[in-house]
Formats: C-alpha cells, sequence, structure tokens
C-alpha cells in the first residue's frame, strides 16, 4: 500500500470515532455514575481539541513532512482511546477524549494537504471527491458500529477493540517511507505567520466561503431532525434513516466525482453545488411539508443536500490547497478551523432563531446563503503555483 491509501484508511477510522460515543452515551454514564451531560463534556471536549489542534499541525507537518506527524498522532490516538475505556470517573474519561481529539485532529486535514502535494491539480478535485466518499462512509457508520459493538459487548470493550483496529493503520504508516519536508529544518527562509494569509485576498476569500459554508449548512442540519418529527410528524427512527440519506448523497457524489469533474468545470460544480444545497432547505420549509404531507419530498432533499456538498466542499478543499506552496500544511490549518469555527457560531445563532419560532426564516436564509456562496466560490480564481 502506498502513503495515500494507509492515509484514506486512518482518516475512515478517526471519522468513525468522530461520532462512536453517542449511542453509548447512556451506558458510560450509568457507568461512571455520572449524568448524561456531564459525559457529554466528552463530546464537547473532543471538538474543541479537534478544532483548535488544527493550527499546531499545520506548520509542524511544512517542516517535519505530513507522514512523520500523522505517525506519531495516530499512536497518540490510539493510547488516548485505549485510556478512555479504563477511565474510572468521568473526568478521567473526558479528558482522555479531549487528547484523543487532539490526536485525530492531525489525520484529515494533513490527508489532504498530502493530496495537495502529491497529486496534480487536474486530478485533485477526483482524488478529493473519493475522499470525500472514505470520510462520509465513517460518519455514516460510525452509530451504527458503536452501537452495536457496544449492545453486544460494552463500551468498554468497544473502545479497546477501537484502539487495537485503529493500530493496523497507525503501523503501516511506519512501514512506509515519510514525506520530505517542505521547509527542512536547516533551511534558512521566511517563516510564514497566519496573518499572512488572512491578508491575502485568495486565501482570505476561501476562508470566509468555508466559514459560510459551515455556519449556513451545519447551522440547518443540526436542527433538521426536530423540524422533521414536528413538521413531518416521523418518529425518532424514521428521522434517523432519512438524515442518514445526507451522507448516502454525499457517498453518492464523491463516488462520480471523476465523470462529474470530465463534464463540469470546478466552478460549475461550485454553483451547483450550492445551488443544490439551497433548493433542498427551501424546498422543505413549513408550507412545502403541509402541501406534500409526506416524508419522500424530506428524503430527496437530504440527498440532494448530501450531492450538493460534494461540489461545492471539494472545490473549497482544492482551493485550500492552493494557498501557499511553501507553507501548505500551515496555510490549510486555517481552513479547517474556519469552518469548525463556522459550524460553532451557525448553530448557536441558528439555535436562538429556531427557539424563537423562526424555523422558515432559518430554512429561507440557510438555502439563500448556501445559493450565494456556490456562486462567490464559483467566481473565485484558482491560484496558480510555480
Amino acid at each position: 500500500m502506498n502513503a495515500l491509501s494507509v492515509l484514506f484508511l486512518l482518516a475512515f477510522v478517526v471519522s468513525v470515532d468522530q461520532r462512536i460515543i453517542a449511542p453509548v452515551l447512556p451506558s458510560i454514564a450509568a457507568s461512571l455514575h455520572a449524568t448524561a451531560g456531564g459525559i457529554g463534556l466528552a463530546m464537547t471536549s473532543y471538538a474543541f481539541a479537534y478544532s483548535t489542534s488544527q493550527l499546531v499541525y499545520g506548520g509542524l507537518s511544512d517542516r517535519y513532512g505530513r507522514v512523520r506527524v500523522v505517525r506519531l498522532a495516530a499512536v497518540g490516538f490510539c493510547a488516548c482511546t485505549a485510556l478512555s475505556a479504563l477511565a474510572t470517573s468521568p473526568w478521567l474519561f473526558v479528558g482522555a477524549r479531549l487528547l484523543a481529539g487532539a490526536c485525530a485532529a492531525s489525520v484529515i486535514p494533513l490527508t489532504l494537504v498530502y493530496i495537495g502535494d502529491t497529486v496534480d491539480y487536474a486530478r485533485r478535485q477526483v482524488v478529493v471527491g473519493r475522499f470525500s466518499v472514505v470520510t462520509s462512509a465513517g460518519l455514516a457508520f460510525s452509530a451504527a458500529i458503536g452501537g452495536a459493538v457496544a449492545y453486544f459487548a460494552s463500551w468498554r470493550a468497544m473502545l479497546i477493540g477501537y484502539a487495537v483496529v485503529a493500530l493496523l493503520p497507525s503501523a503501516l504508516l511506519w512501514r512506509l517511507p515519510a514525506d520530505a519536508p517542505t521547509r527542512p529544518a536547516g533551511e534558512v527562509q521566511p517563516v510564514a505567520r497566519f496573518v499572512d494569509f488572512l491578508l491575502d485576498p485568495f486565501a482570505r476569500t476561501v476562508y470566509c466561503c468555508i466559514f459560510a459554508e459551515g455556519f449556513l449548512l451545519w447551522g440547518a442540519m443540526t436542527y433538521l431532525g426536530a423540524y422533521a418529527a414536528v413538521h413531518y410528524h416521523l418518529d425518532q427512527l424514521r428521522v434517523g434513516l432519512l438524515i442518514a440519506l445526507f451522507g448516502v448523497g454525499t457517498m453518492v457524489g464523491g463516488a462520480f466525482m471523476a465523470p462529474l469533474r470530465r463534464r463540469l468545470s470546478e466552478r460549475a460544480l461550485a454553483g451547483l453545488g450550492g445551488l443544490l444545497m439551497g433548493i433542498a432547505l427551501l424546498t422543505i420549509t413549513p408550507g412545502a411539508a403541509a402541501r406534500a404531507g409526506a416524508w419522500p419530498l424530506f428524503a430527496a432533499a437530504m440527498l440532494l443536500m448530501g450531492l450538493g456538498l460534494v461540489g461545492l466542499h471539494t472545490t473549497l478543499q482544492v482551493h485550500g490547497t492552493e494557498i501557499s506552496a511553501a507553507a501548505r500544511g500551515k496555510a490549510f490549518s486555517l481552513f479547517p478551523a474556519s469552518l469548525f469555527s463556522g459550524v460553532a457560531v451557525g448553530t448557536a445563532v441558528m439555535g436562538a432563531l429556531v427557539d424563537a419560532g423562526g424555523e422558515q426564516a432559518m430554512l429561507a436564509i440557510c438555502g439563500v446563503g448556501l445559493i450565494a456562496v456556490g456562486i462567490v466560490t464559483a467566481r473565485i480564481r484558482r491560484r496558480r503555483m510555480a
């Protein structure tokens, strides 16, 4: 196996880990004599560490190489996942999950950076699309995997087993040659600063677009389950299955990225992606739900959302890998940081709007906003690196 294949495998493992705790949270709370909210802090701490650690890994990977950094972080991830299983108190569990999130944070962003280093621009969006299939599959199956293993064994056995599974791609990385750093330790050259990227119009536009995508898409997605239950009169099982179609749409779009890319430019894909996501949200407004009177409309919207995300998000990811060739890791680290910041702010803002009875306004704002993000992304002029 080559390094990219192993990184893809490790990314799948990390994607599963991001949501593996959710279905077994009540069991963990009972075992550790804690409340569900107290154990829920483990998910919060994981997400916080995952987002903030991005800013560290980018610069380290520029100096020491992508594979070298991921190797060490993967070992830490395995160890911290095992420590989570051995926790004897809620705070030890939360702390172990925080460290696991910090280690997991290296894998997906640095894999995208590695793609930027090793794949020609003409093929890059196709490879990024395939990568989206891997990460989407991990997210889609994480709850099922975690729930099934925990049901037949225990949550501790689930995490120990998961740590052992993660050892396989981690060990394979150590058997492969490391990539060369883009900024060798002995080489004297100007050190790129985060402010330099933020002052660059191309980079700033990319960061703003991915922030807006996170704000609008996940600000709405967070509340679509509750929205479907009320307006489409669906139970939790059917709501979960329908929302899973979003992941199915993402996987299908990523799988067909090669033929799509042969027929459409990256600009067309970005614009079409934003349009599909916008239409999906605008067609499930309360009025549309009442007229439809059934769940197929919501199901079709979830599929459209997933398909649209592939077109818009992969275009932004490819642009993100083009911000700087000399400091690609550090430049790209602001990309996931912007995305997660948008998710956090969007969830808070849209939550306040939903609590005030503004569900229709939320869908309209997010729908129109995503169409606008697609248009702006389609107008970004690709940077040509030497």
